[in-house]
């Protein structure tokens, strides 16, 4: 059956699916070009995902994208309605700028000292990205913390 052709509810599940998926860790991993889109605040413009050619597949209704982003509850929307985001734990630091030639022993001990908290992993992802998990949300900020504030 054709999008078209749907009922609103079941192509507005169609499209969520759609969207939760560019946004999932397994995709963000390594769409570079999703990644390259995003603000410091891991923020994509709702027009850019919505100029995917899967989105434009389901409807051209740019309403309908950010009803479908808002009311999942694996996406975040900005208040103005604008710019959309994963709402997925906080687990994971992400290092930018971090050539793949860096030895992960000097990426590991960024993390070292003793007022930062252990982390799971220490993987290099794609594009100068690195990605550190730590088992907590909590974990991971003062991690983050960490890294600002004493690692120089």
């Amino acid at each position: 059956m054709s999008p078209d052709k749907l009922p609103r509810s079941d192509l507005k599940n169609l499209l969520q699916h759609q969207l939760e998926y560019y946004f999932s860790r397994e995709n963000l991993s390594r769409d570079t070009y999703l990644l390259s889109q995003m603000d410091r605040d891991n923020y994509v413009p709702i027009w850019t995902v919505a100029n995917f050619n899967q989105v434009k597949k389901l409807t051209k209704d740019l309403e309908l994208v950010k009803e479908a982003l808002r009311d999942s509850p694996h996406l975040q929307v900005d208040s103005l309605c604008e710019k959309v985001r994963a709402n997925i734990k906080r687990c994971i630091v992400v290092l930018r700028e971090i050539p793949e030639t860096t030895p992960i022993e000097e990426v590991k001990a960024l993390f070292a000292g003793e007022n930062c908290p252990q982390y799971q992993s220490c993987e290099f992802a794609l594009n100068e990205y690195w990605y550190i998990q730590f088992e907590t949300e909590e974990d991971a900020q003062k991690a983050y913390k960490y890294l600002r504030e004493e690692v120089k």
